[in-house]
């Protein structure tokens, strides 16, 4: 009865992180809202969404007094601030956290009561609390694809631009205008750091940081340069638009040369899985001398972290950097 009380808390805490952060999402959009009413007013001028929104700097970590001290005090929290930043979501570093404590907590009574293994509530709750921040990744890599994917169509139409006679600035302008998110979202908020006054400088360094992309990165090198040694931009950023190109066509040729590696890996993941489903079909009793003998415990608890770990290794070795 206790046990199923802690998983009922833990549900409940799980829960409520959700809540604070569908509250929270609401709040930065009324604010956003808010915000963008006193720029036209004072304006005159209709302003963007996407102008409100990049003139907010939300500096808490968590809306709980305690948590965000304790994260303040962390490089966690200012990993967890940045990565979200890259991916890309309405959320914060706090209730990241609280999700990731929940979760962990109740896979491993859950686990714990269903099996009636410490063991295996230990092994389940760094994997199950881990989940958020694996989710975050994603979205990160997701997303930085995708504005890698859009970026030399970005750097065709600043080009255009400036070759039509249009300033730099209003070049990006256009890019966010005309380019779907995330790439037309970023470059907006360049846009806007650039039209109030924010050195070149300082607001590409504020784009590499949300956005790391080795793409960016060869494009902001080049803008830098050609600030300090003067020469035909368009010239410029159309070299960098075929270099970019090339190693995006490069990037696709690797992908395709390791599909064998992480199709083979692939395998080796799920095969474990679907022979243990098909032993639990056809004799149960075989497999359960591993969970209910204590060797048993220990042997299945190292396969899954030698699992986990074959994975990472995996995906290591097909990963090849450019």
């Amino acid at each position: 009865m206790l046990m199923i009380i802690a998983i009922m808390v833990l549900a409940a805490v799980f829960f409520a992180s959700l809540t604070i952060f569908i509250l929270l999402q609401a709040r930065l959009d009324a604010q956003a809202r808010a915000t963008k009413k006193r720029l036209d007013e004072v304006s005159g001028e209709r302003v963007t969404d996407l102008a409100a929104s990049s003139l907010l700097r939300d500096e808490k970590l968590s809306n709980i007094p305690l948590l965000n001290r304790v994260l303040l005090d962390k490089s966690f929290g200012s990993h967890l601030k940045k990565l979200i930043a890259q991916a890309g979501v309405a959320t914060n570093p706090g209730t990241v956290l609280l999700a990731m404590l929940s979760l962990g907590g109740m896979a491993y009574l859950v686990v714990q009561y269903v099996t009636g293994s410490h063991l295996f509530g230990l092994t389940a709750l760094p994997i199950a609390g881990s989940l958020p921040y694996v989710y975050l990744r994603h979205k990160r890599n997701r997303r930085i694809a995708e504005f890698e994917e859009l970026f030399p169509e970005a750097l065709d139409m600043i080009v255009s631009s400036l070759r039509a006679g249009f300033t730099f600035e209003l070049a990006i302008k256009m890019v966010a205008q005309e380019i779907p998110d995330p790439l037309g979202f970023e470059f907006g908020i360049l846009f806007e750091e650039q039209n109030l006054g924010v050195p070149l400088a300082d607001a590409l360094a504020e784009l590499r940081e949300r956005v790391p992309s080795d793409d960016l990165e060869l494009l902001a090198v080049a803008l830098l340069i050609h600030r300090r040694t003067g020469g035909n931009l368009a010239e410029i950023v159309a070299k960098t638009a075929s270099t970019i190109r090339d190693r995006f066509r490069l990037k696709r040729e690797i992908r395709t040369k390791t599909a064998h590696g992480r199709f083979s890996g692939l395998v080796l993941v799920v095969l474990p899985l679907v022979m243990i489903g098909i032993i639990l079909v056809m004799n149960p009793d075989y497999f359960l001398v591993l969970l209910n003998e204590k060797a048993g415990q220990y042997m299945l608890s190292a396969a899954v972290i030698m699992q986990i770990a074959g994975i990472l290794i995996i995906r290591r070795i097909v990963d090849i950097k450019i």
